[in-house]
């Protein structure tokens, strides 16, 4: 018996390269889905106004309350078209001036959000705002 195996007598096959992403859309319709990370952009694209908002608040520090009455306090990480919000070292307040306890990672359902509020200089938490349409002209 030789010390060879089986497989040497196997022909190689040609790998096939990497797939790659196609930057190039002819519809400009996002082929990916449609969530806000803090991960790098690999392909930059035109945002709107609230998603360039969203892109400015990741990492910052987000205050969420949520419809049993808690509120969580953690830094903002993703969210979706949903309006599901990750946050990370999280920490649950169930009444004022009590201690909080630690939850870390957190997704919250969006439909159980009432308000959020980031702790950022209002003038640099909304540096993206929509333009607003101006009046109608009169005919």
């Amino acid at each position: 018996m030789s010390d060879h195996s089986s497989y040497d007598n196997v022909p190689k096959t040609e790998q096939s390269p990497p797939p790659q992403l196609n930057t190039s859309n002819s519809n400009s319709s996002n082929t990916f889905n449609n969530v806000t990370t803090n991960a790098p952009a690999t392909i930059e694209k035109e945002l709107t106004p609230g998603r360039c908002n969203l892109q400015n608040w990741l990492g910052h520090t987000f205050r969420v309350v949520i419809t049993d009455g808690r509120v969580l306090v953690g830094y903002f990480n993703c969210t979706d078209k949903d309006a599901n919000v990750v946050l990370s070292m999280c920490a649950e307040y169930l009444e004022e001036g009590k201690d909080a306890r630690i939850l870390g990672n957190v997704m919250i359902p969006g439909k159980h959000i009432v308000s959020i509020a980031v702790d950022m200089p209002k003038d640099t938490a909304f540096a993206h705002k929509p333009k607003t349409p101006s009046a109608p002209e009169a005919l």
